[in-house]
């Protein structure tokens, strides 16, 4: 084969590599799949999933003692005194298991609980985030490009423009200042472009990051957002249904109301039972807390612990003690009647009413609260629309008078009514209005799309 075609061939084969790697590179991302690629990669979304499987893991050790407990004991011990060689050893299979508990829940249950419950409204709250901050660089990303699409058809108009100016000015039909004005603006568009596809960059960078794909990739964003039509009072009703400082405080009511019923039991009577036959033991025991703590609860166990391999003790030995087996059965039941505790229940019961009202209170403070806030955020979207079509139209009206005044001084022989003794001094100001007029409409748009997500985040909406 010849070697000119064979290199041929390898360049040919190279390049068609390297397309096929830049098109693997290249992403399409649609709103939905990009929301859910941040929620399956986001790093703080992933740290709150491990906070809530650490916290649920913590509440299965604490659910570990309602679950049957195995085990096995021995014990061994020798003695020698001159010819005589004593040895004692004996094993027992021990197995547990709580029938019944009643009561208030154990404070360590109810940490556990409250654990998991908590770690997993952070969830919720880092999920909330991770979509609001993709959904702010979404609407960022798609005004940037459409504002660098409509700057570059400024621009390619101000190039035709400035080849004009630049002809006129060489056959001296025009003076110097127009074409200075013209370029002028050119470059005023040119530098918007640049700071813009600077700015694309830092946030196309920011997205890929917070979705976890590779950052060497480029992706294409298909659609904007869609908007959201919606009245006030669904925007109300969403917000109160979303918001997770509402649903906080709804499980801190709930535990606060079982927390007071709870207290009723500082009343009971104080038990304590105990049922065997041989091997078999049936215990009913209290766990009373310290001073001042929760858990006051009775549990009804059951024990069963068989001797396995045993070796009788010298009954003339000093190390002689209980009986090595139990036959027969046994029955032991204690009881104490409180007939009055100082009105420590009185009180307790008091004080733990006393806050649940308490965040009753809270609870419809920020309710009302949530009412204004999403009211107030509702209004700011219809202030930035509104705004937006104003400086729209601001932007028109001076974009036709920058080009009529640069009409009339480019062509002496036209005269507009209202436009007469015009100056190159005229037109750069109006240039310098028309300007300023483009960033504050530009600038107006992403108010609006702002104002939007921002009352999404009040509403705590995702959907």
């Amino acid at each position: 084969m010849n070697k000119g075609l064979m290199v041929f061939i390898i360049c040919l084969l190279l390049s068609i590599v390297d397309v096929s790697a830049q098109i693997q590179r290249l992403v399409p991302l649609q709103p939905a799949r990009a929301i859910e690629l941040a929620l399956q990669n986001n790093e703080a979304v992933k740290q709150a999933e491990k906070v809530v499987e650490r916290a649920k893991a913590n509440l299965r050790v604490s659910k570990a003692v309602y679950l049957p407990q195995i085990g096995l004991t021995g014990e061994y011990q020798r003695q020698k005194d001159g010819d005589i060689d004593d040895r004692d050893y004996i094993t027992r299979a021990q197995a547990s298991m709580l029938l019944a508990q009643f009561g208030e829940i154990p404070a360590g249950l109810d940490d556990a609980q409250e654990q998991v419950r908590k770690a997993e409204i952070q969830y919720q709250r880092a999920r909330k985030h991770s979509v609001h901050t993709v959904r702010n660089l979404w609407n960022n990303i798609i005004l940037t490009q459409e504002e660098i699409q409509e700057r570059r058809a400024i621009e390619m108009e101000l190039n035709k423009k400035l080849k004009g100016t630049q002809i006129k000015h060489a056959e001296k039909r025009i003076p110097f200042l127009s074409r200075l004005n013209t370029e002028l603006e050119l470059s005023e568009q040119q530098l918007a472009i640049n700071e813009l596809q600077r700015r694309l960059d830092v946030d196309t960078a920011e997205l890929i990051s917070l979705i976890g794909l590779d950052p060497l990739v480029e992706v294409t964003l298909s659609q904007p957002l869609p908007d959201d039509d919606m009245t006030l009072e669904t925007a109300v009703e969403l917000a109160l249904s979303n918001n997770l400082d509402l649903r906080d405080l709804q499980g801190d009511m709930v535990r606060q109301e079982r927390l007071a019923a709870e207290t009723i039991w500082n009343r009971f009577p104080e038990l304590s039972a105990e049922a065997r036959y041989k091997d078999l033991h049936v215990l009913l025991e209290q766990h009373n807390p310290r001073v001042g703590a929760r858990g006051q609860t009775w549990d009804a166990k059951a024990f069963y612990d068989p001797v396995i391999l045993d070796r009788e003790r010298d009954r003339s030995s000093i190390f002689q003690t209980n009986p090595r087996t139990q036959d027969g059965w046994e029955l032991r039941f204690n009881f104490n009647i409180p007939l009055y505790d100082g009105n420590r229940t009185k009180n307790l019961r008091a004080r733990e009413l006393a806050e649940l009202e308490r965040l009753q209170l809270t609870y419809i403070e920020i309710t009302k609260s949530i009412r204004v806030e999403v009211r107030r955020d509702y209004r700011a979207v219809a202030n930035a629309k509104e705004r937006m079509e104003i400086e729209e139209t601001r932007v028109r009206i001076f974009e036709q008078r920058l080009r009529t005044i640069e009409r009339v001084l480019d062509e002496v022989t036209v005269e507009i009514p209202g436009y007469q003794n015009l100056t190159y001094n005229d037109a750069f100001q109006t240039q310098a209005q028309f300007t300023e007029a483009q960033r504050v409409f530009y600038q107006t748009r992403r108010d609006y799309a702002k104002a939007k997500e921002r009352l999404r985040e009040t509403m705590q909406w995702i959907e």
